[in-house]
């Protein structure tokens, strides 16, 4: 073993001293030796190597155990302190649970930017082992979602290499952090978070579960109170993903949720001023109901439409054309004393929309 590796070592092992002090000294040193040039190289060379079983040899994946147990250990004692404190001792230990997660994240942007060379499954794990945890959620929801977002749904490596089983129970995990309405994590954090995994589950497994109906039919539902535009165009994006994987296998349940919250959902499109991207996406959950509801154009039950409220799903039509021609009025009155030529920037889709609108309602 190297000497840098070496001196890392002594270092690694004084995290598990008993001491704050003598722990706090050697976080210290060890936020030195993790941005040391020498110890970078030699802990990328011993990574890259086959390490044989119950081989001391110093890696990155030995490196992230000593810090788990480092948090682990924090973690543990910040618990078991009395919850009734001073302000200034809340304080305190909201700054040191900052630390701590800061000094996770450091770590692992550090062992990663030269190339994924953290193990996935065990990277995962921690991550998913302090989300599950209420008190370590509270503590370190936010940044280690930030990890979860950043460094690992961002390398395609990691993809790759996630289970089935991995990726649903992170989906699970953050629709049920979303309906907690969780405030130790940023609510478009969680939403953009979800719309990732739904993407990264249609790609990379078998299939979604069904479950998912529930959850949007939750969310979408309460749009109308929803303040944060973020949130609302990670959902729609979320939810038009997740239908169109299942409109084939489950066009009873896609018709029946598009029923239950295209009027939530007109009503953001004409009152929420969605920016650009929310209205695209709005858009497209309106043409993929209009298609599983009235497939090639049919515009009777016997000819092969469908719905789970006919009279319900009509009137919602009648009210989906008038805003549509409504927008499509506004775009279109749009610079009309400005001079030379004028662009009417009615969108293709929008126009195409309206059009099959139209021909349902006529």
């Amino acid at each position: 073993m190297s000497l840098a590796l070496h001196e890392l070592l002594v270092c690694c092992r004084g995290l598990e001293h008993e001491k704050a002090t003598e722990r706090k000294k050697e976080v210290d040193r060890f936020r030195r030796f993790i941005r040391s040039p020498d110890t970078v190289e030699e802990l990328d060379r011993t990574s890259g190597c086959k390490v044989s079983k119950g081989s001391k040899q110093l890696t990155w994946d030995a490196v992230f155990r000593f810090l788990q147990k480092f948090l682990q250990k924090e973690t543990e004692l910040l618990q078991s302190g009395k919850a009734n404190v001073s302000a200034t001792t809340h304080a305190n230990r909201q700054k040191k649970m900052q630390e701590i997660s800061s000094l996770m994240k450091y770590f692992i942007r550090c062992a990663n930017q030269r190339g994924p060379k953290l193990k996935c499954a065990e990277l995962l794990s921690h991550v998913v082992e302090v989300l599950q945890s209420s008190f370590s959620c509270a503590a370190y929801g936010e940044d280690y979602s930030s990890i979860l977002l950043k460094n690992i749904l961002s390398v395609r490596k990691y993809w790759c290499e996630m289970s089935q089983q991995q990726w649903h129970s992170l989906l699970d995990l953050y629709c049920g952090l979303f309906n907690k309405g969780s405030k130790s994590i940023n609510r478009v954090q969680v939403s953009r978070i979800i719309y990732t995994v739904v993407w990264g589950c249609c790609v990379q497994t078998e299939g979604l579960s069904h479950s998912l109906f529930k959850f949007f039919l939750k969310a979408l539902s309460n749009t109308r109170e929803e303040r944060q535009p973020m949130v609302l165009e990670n959902l729609v994006s979320a939810v038009n993903v997740f239908l169109r994987s299942v409109l084939l296998s489950c066009r009873k349940r896609v018709c029946a949720l598009g029923e239950e919250v295209l009027s939530a959902m007109l009503c953001v499109y004409t009152q929420k001023r969605p920016s650009s991207v929310l209205k695209e996406e709005l858009v497209k959950f309106f043409h993929l109901q209009l298609c599983v509801h009235h497939p090639k154009g049919a515009k009777t039950l016997e000819t092969g439409a469908h719905a789970e409220d006919w009279v319900r799903w009509q009137g919602q039509l009648h009210d989906l054309y008038d805003a549509l021609v409504s927008e499509i009025s506004q775009i279109g009155s749009r610079g009309k004393y400005a001079t030379g030529s004028r662009h009417i920037a009615v969108k293709e889709n929008l126009i195409e929309l309206t059009a099959d609108v139209c021909h349902q309602c006529s």
